[in-house]
C-alpha cells in the first residue's frame, strides 16, 4: 500500500497521533484510496504553502493551532 511522501512531516497527523481522526485519515487519505485527493498534498506537491488548520478533506479545523 502506497502512504503520503508527506507523511512523516505532516503536522496534522503528528498533532492527531491518537483516537478516531488520525485512524480515518491515515487509512483514507494518508494510505488509501483518498491519497491522491489530499488537500494538503495538493498544496504541498505544487510548492503552495499549507495552512496548519487545513484538514486532508478541505476542511478547516481551527483547534489545530492550540494543540
Amino acid at each position: 500500500m502506497n502512504s503520503c511522501e508527506y507523511l512523516e512531516k505532516c503536522p496534522v497527523f503528528e498533532k492527531c497521533q491518537t483516537g478516531f481522526i488520525k485512524k480515518v485519515f491515515a487509512i483514507k487519505y494518508c494510505q488509501g484510496s483518498e491519497l491522491a485527493n489530499c488537500e494538503r498534498r495538493k498544496l504541498k506537491s505544487a510548492g503552495m504553502a499549507v495552512p496548519l488548520t487545513l484538514l486532508p478533506n478541505g476542511e478547516h479545523m481551527e483547534s489545530l493551532t492550540d494543540c
